[in-house]
C-alpha cells in the first residue's frame, strides 16, 4: 500500500515535474516509426461555442522539443502540419499549422521547436 504522499505525487506532482522538466514523447510522421524525445509543455485551454449554442472544450499545448531531437527516420526535421506526438499517458497530440514556419525558442541548452498542438486522443 502506497503512503499518501505517493499518491498525490503520482495524482498531481508528477504531471507537474512532467510539465517542466519534460517527458518521453514519440514523434509519428506517416507511417515512420516513432522516435522517443524529451518534451515539455504549457497547457492552452480554449472555449469555444458552436453554432448551435454549445460549449466545446478544446484542450491544446504548446510542446516544446529541442530542434536537434526533433527527428524523423533517425534524421533531424523541422516539424509539419500532422506529425504527432504521443505522451507518457499515451495522449495523442497533432501538430497544427504555423503561420510561416513552427517557432524557435532559445534556451540556455539550445534552441527547441515551440508547436501548437491539439489533443486527437
Amino acid at each position: 500500500m502506497s503512503s499518501l504522499f505517493d499518491s498525490l505525487m503520482e495524482y498531481s506532482g508528477s504531471p507537474m515535474l512532467d510539465q517542466h522538466f519534460g517527458e518521453v514523447v514519440s514523434i509519428t510522421r506517416g507511417s515512420n516509426t516513432p522516435t522517443g524525445v524529451i518534451a515539455s509543455w504549457v497547457s492552452q485551454d480554449a472555449m469555444t461555442v458552436t453554432t448551435d449554442g454549445k460549449h466545446t472544450s478544446i484542450v491544446d499545448r504548446f510542446w516544446f522539443v529541442k530542434q536537434s531531437l526533433y527527428k524523423v527516420s533517425g534524421s533531424a526535421v523541422q516539424p509539419r502540419t500532422g506529425d504527432r506526438l504521443t505522451d507518457a499517458a499515451g495522449r495523442v497530440w497533432e501538430i497544427l499549422p504555423a503561420k510561416v514556419t513552427p517557432p524557435v525558442v532559445d534556451y540556455a541548452a539550445g534552441d527547441y521547436w515551440k508547436l501548437a498542438t491539439k489533443q486527437v486522443t
